[in-house]
């Protein structure tokens, strides 16, 4: 079965390639008209997004190595976690994306702290629902400066020598009651990475206020890492993730992008060891494509 993906039209213009046993096309009329600067998260579910019953969240570490996992976030230690976008599920009464950033605090005893960045630029970025008609996926799309530490708060990166400063008030979330639905049909196996031409070599230094990503204030890393989660609204108990451990996971490597040079990177999820019972809540592909 082949799986629709989209790359930068850098690598593909207008023709059509396959290649890994996944159908490659290029992505629809862009609203920017130019996707510079940044990057585009495609979110797929083995059946149509349930976005009353289920919080769709996209996690990131900026600071390289660290992988953002389902338990982290609903312990509230929020570990490597750098930004989250949470879409559905009540949440803001919406199912646009919120964006929250997570920072160093003097009161957290060694935890993050989550704070809603309330400044999101709304034309920067675009919530695309149902994606190419497929009610089982969306596309996000944002400017990658809009991570460019927007509340301005001491960053959790390991080379940060910020000092902690006392807790802002974090915004509440709504609650919602929880569905479920029977049982899907697991998805044929495969796991995938790709980047453009030969793979880079990440760096592990911080980057410079010439690295091209847009995100320039140190200790940014060059190597992002992403995981794609499914939550229970209210409780905010984990549904699913990318790795095979489902909402248990703490094993997935995370999707790492490489962030000064356009690319692709996909993961076509295998089937978890525990499959949801809402097909909604079920992950089962996940893609980050950056521009330059």
């Amino acid at each position: 079965m082949f799986r629709r993906l989209s790359a930068t039209s850098l690598l593909l213009a207008s023709s059509l390639v396959v290649a890994c046993g996944h159908q490659v096309t290029p992505n629809p009329p862009n609203p920017f008209g130019d996707l510079a600067g940044h990057m585009q998260i495609k979110f797929q579910t083995s059946g149509p997004m349930d976005f009353t019953n289920v919080v769709y969240v996209i996690a990131i570490d900026t600071c390289g190595p660290g992988v953002p996992y389902p338990n982290a976030f609903a312990s509230g230690s929020y570990a490597s976690y750098s930004f989250a976008f949470l879409v559905g599920g009540g949440v803001g009464g919406t199912a646009q994306p919120l964006l929250y950033q997570y920072y160093l605090n003097s009161s957290s005893s060694g935890n993050l702290t989550k704070l809603q960045v309330n400044n999101l630029n709304p034309s920067t970025t675009i919530f695309t629902y149902p994606y190419q008609q497929q009610t089982n996926e969306f596309e996000f799309t944002f400017l990658r400066s809009d991570l460019n530490n927007p509340e301005q708060v001491p960053l959790p990166c390991p080379n940060s020598t910020a000092t902690p400063v006392p807790t802002p008030s974090p915004s509440a979330t709504p609650t919602v009651s929880a569905g479920a639905s029977p049982t899907p049909t697991p998805i044929a196996s495969g796991t995938a990475t790709a980047t453009p031409s030969a793979s880079p070599t990440p760096s592990p230094t911080p980057t410079g206020a010439d690295d091209s990503t847009g995100v320039n204030v140190p200790p940014y890393q060059t190597t992002w890492t992403f995981n794609l989660m499914t939550f229970a609204p209210g409780s905010l108990t984990p549904l699913d993730s990318l790795g095979l451990g489902g909402p248990n996971d703490t094993s997935f490597s995370g999707v790492t992008v490489f962030t000064p040079t356009s690319g692709t990177y996909f993961q076509n999820r295998q089937p978890p060891y525990v499959v949801p019972a809402n097909p909604a809540a079920y992950v089962t592909y996940a893609e980050v494509d950056t521009y330059q």
